[in-house]
């Protein structure tokens, strides 16, 4: 599409960027795939196998990465990352209800997905979420939540691209399994940090709805916080479990056979229900 006729289309009419589906593969109930911020579809190479013998698997670029268009006037909300994702889902004709696995920022882009249809969604599975939510009654979450938050904003700095500033980030992130910044990227990734990961609703959003919700962190992750679900949703969010496996911010061969039983698990309890 033309520049022109692009700005018209989704600017000005609000129609939608749509993004790139990377792999539809198996058969079976469906699951899609979101990854996180500065990465690609590529990430899921692990589960992808081990999930597609069950189900149908599709992958996506999240709106600015990878294959998906990167307009550089978007604001990058989780909003706009849902809509694109969830027009994807729809040209590829997937049969509801989905479950949805996210890893990092593609779990806030799951729930908010959730959120906006609740009805075709059957389950989230959150590996590694960023979530942020006013927590005093814990002073560790809330501590390094500031710090947290503290390193954002010297990012934030940095709205433009330049060399120097795309190689402080890669610094930052060089243990996360396929982080890519480039040019093309930069505004995206500053756009997505400020306006789906420092700006979220998740933790209301997530009370809210009432479908199942594994959250999982890795023991070894330094890059998210992590808290019981009892202690930032209540004891009364009996959809939501939290689990923790053997990991860093990345999706090892282990959190891929986890995320898979969490998966398989879902459906077979579903298939169970219906049977009783």
């Amino acid at each position: 599409m033309q520049p022109v006729f692009d700005r018209l289309w989704h600017k000005v009419l609000r129609q939608p960027y749509q993004a790139v589906c990377t792999e539809d593969i198996g058969s079976g109930p469906p699951v899609v795939l979101l990854h996180g911020l500065g990465s690609t579809s590529k990430v899921w190479e692990h589960l992808t196998t081990l999930l597609a013998s069950n189900h149908r698997v599709l992958t996506f670029d999240l709106l600015g990465f990878g294959d998906s268009p990167k307009p550089d006037w978007l604001d990058y909300t989780v909003d706009d990352h849902a809509q694109a994702i969830w027009s994807a889902v729809k040209k590829r004709n997937v049969a509801g209800p989905i479950v949805f696995v996210g890893h990092s920022m593609g779990c806030l882009v799951a729930v908010h997905i959730a959120r906006l249809h609740p009805g075709y969604v059957k389950r989230l599975v959150l590996y590694e979420m960023p979530l942020y939510t006013e927590a005093s009654s814990l002073k560790r979450y809330t501590m390094l939540r500031k710090l947290y938050f503290a390193a954002y904003n010297r990012v934030l700095k940095h709205p433009n691209y330049s060399p120097s500033n795309a190689r402080m980030i890669q610094k930052l992130a060089a243990r996360l399994a396929g982080f890519e910044i480039s040019k093309q990227t930069w505004t995206p990734f500053v756009k997505s940090l400020k306006n789906t990961i420092m700006t979220q609703t998740t933790a209301d959003d997530m009370k809210r709805l009432t479908i199942p919700m594994d959250v999982i962190y890795g023991s070894r992750d330094r890059v998210v916080l992590r808290a019981k679900a009892k202690e930032i949703f209540g004891v009364e969010a009996t959809h939501i479990t939290t689990h923790i496996v053997e990991s860093r911010h990345n999706i090892s061969p282990t959190a891929s056979a986890f995320i898979t039983e969490c998966v398989d698990a879902g459906i077979m309890l579903e298939k169970a229900t219906q049977q009783a």
